[in-house]
Formats: structure tokens, C-alpha cells, sequence
């Protein structure tokens, strides 16, 4: 059974930003940038970061590393923090020209997001299957959206796509447990979720279509070969894979002929 304790500071960066103190939402941010800032102090807290480094993230295009608008922002986050209560959870240090974020007690849902699915990894080495499956679920419960949804920035980007590509690992094992199972439902919930990370999937199009195929939906078989379709061909500018569209030519040419002969036999 996983069980997780949640503190007093409870920070969730998967979809929307929230940061929760006390039981209470920080809701404004003061300073334009000292959310940014904090959002970006928390993924790297306990290292020390350059002030040059966060001129470069929250001001790219600016060439004035010497403004005052870091010592601003930075003003702006310990302000916030205090008037939440959270002076004993937070420490935010000025040291050796740059900013360290001190955090102890606090709830981030990326890093138990990244836990879990470590978790799950070594137990999957280790042939424990059903408690690295139990992991990967939970990592896939966390997963409740893009990195910071709405938000922009390289490093947000480069973030985001690293734990996509984490959330897709962990749903195509659970995908493929369903799979070997013959849980059409779950392993169709799991392809819908990794649709969800990446809509150009090709693979999941295809097990879509089989699983559908196998159920007897054609109609669902053309539907999802069809979406395939648009979207690589509008978003991407390809076409289908010849496996795509063989499987798709497959189940129509042997469903109907399948149908035929039962008509048949029944005359």
C-alpha cells in the first residue's frame, strides 16, 4: 500500500501552478516575476544558483545583468512567503553571487512523480513486476498534466518534455500489462493517456485499432485510423506508417469477410 504524508507546504507543478500553505492557496505574487522565480528556485532547490543564470530564465531578452529587478523579485518571494507562515519551511539565502533555495517539509509533485517512477523502474530490474506496476500507476495518478501548463521558458520546456517522456514510460508498461491481461478497458485508458503526452503516437493508434478490431468495432477501428491520419498528416506533414495502414486494410478486409461467411452459413 503507498501512502504519502502531506505536509504543511504542498507545491504541484503538473498542470496548472499551485502552492499551497497552511491549507492556503497563495493566490498573489506581488512582483511580476517572483513566481517565476520561486517556481524556479524550488526545482533546483538546495543548489546554489548563479544570479546571472536567473537574469538569463527570467529576463532572456534582456542584456542588463546589473537591475535591480532580481533583487525585486527576490524581495517579492520572501515577502509571500512570511506572510503564509512559511519562514520555518523556506530559507531564501543570498550567497556567493547568487540565490540558494532552503526547503525542508515541503511536497513537490514532480519529484514524487520522478520517485515513483525510479521506484518502479527498480523494482521492474529486480522482476518484481506487480510492485513495479503498483509505481507506475502512481506516477501516472501524479501526472495530472503538462509541467507548468501555460507557462513559458527554455527551462520550462526543457522540464516539460523530460517528464513526458518519463509519464509515457510508465503508461506504456501499464499498457502493455493490460494488454497481456486482455483488460480491453484498461489497456484502452492507458492509450488514451499517453495520447494525452503525445497525440502522434502511431503505436497506440495501432493497438487502438486492434483492440477495437478484436471487439468487433469497426466503426471505432476506422475512427481511430482516421485521426491518425489527420493528425500526422496536418501537424506533421507524413502519412502513416505501411503497418498503420496495413493493420487498418487487415481488420476491415477480414471483419467484413468474416461477416460474409457467417451470412453465408446461415442461408
Amino acid at each position: 500500500m503507498l501512502t504519502a504524508t502531506i505536509p504543511t507546504v504542498v507545491a504541484r507543478c503538473m498542470g496548472q501552478f499551485r502552492l499551497v500553505i497552511n491549507d492556503q492557496q497563495v493566490a498573489h505574487w506581488r512582483a511580476g516575476k517572483a513566481r517565476a522565480l520561486f517556481q524556479y528556485l524550488l526545482i533546483n532547490r538546495g543548489r546554489l544558483v548563479h544570479r546571472d543564470r536567473l537574469q538569463e530564465v527570467l529576463w532572456p531578452d534582456s542584456c542588463d545583468r546589473g537591475s535591480s529587478s532580481l533583487k525585486v523579485a527576490v524581495h517579492a518571494v520572501r515577502r509571500i512567503l512570511a506572510s503564509y507562515g512559511a519562514d520555518e519551511d523556506f530559507t531564501l539565502v543570498h550567497q556567493d553571487h547568487g540565490y540558494l533555495l532552503r526547503a525542508e517539509g515541503v511536497w513537490v509533485d514532480v519529484d514524487e512523480f520522478e520517485r515513483a517512477f525510479q521506484r518502479g523502474r527498480l523494482a521492474w530490474v529486480a522482476k518484481d513486476h506487480l510492485q513495479a506496476l503498483e509505481w507506475f500507476r502512481r506516477a501516472a495518478e501524479l501526472y495530472t498534466g503538462d509541467f507548468l501548463a501555460g507557462e513559458t521558458g527554455d527551462w520550462i520546456n526543457e522540464q516539460r518534455q523530460w517528464i513526458r517522456g518519463i509519464g509515457q514510460r510508465a503508461l506504456t508498461t501499464l499498457r502493455a500489462d493490460a494488454l497481456e491481461r486482455e483488460d480491453w478497458p484498461e489497456a484502452m485508458h492507458w492509450c488514451r493517456r499517453i495520447l494525452d503526452l503525445d497525440p502522434y503516437h502511431e503505436d497506440t493508434y495501432q493497438t487502438l485499432m486492434m483492440m477495437h478490431g478484436e471487439l468487433g468495432e469497426l466503426g471505432r477501428v476506422r475512427d481511430w485510423y482516421e485521426l491518425c491520419r489527420i493528425r500526422l498528416r496536418n501537424d506533421l506533414g507524413i502519412e502513416p506508417t505501411d503497418r498503420t495502414e496495413r493493420i487498418h486494410t487487415s481488420l476491415l478486409r477480414n471483419r467484413a469477410r468474416t461477416h460474409l461467411v457467417a451470412v453465408a452459413g446461415a442461408r
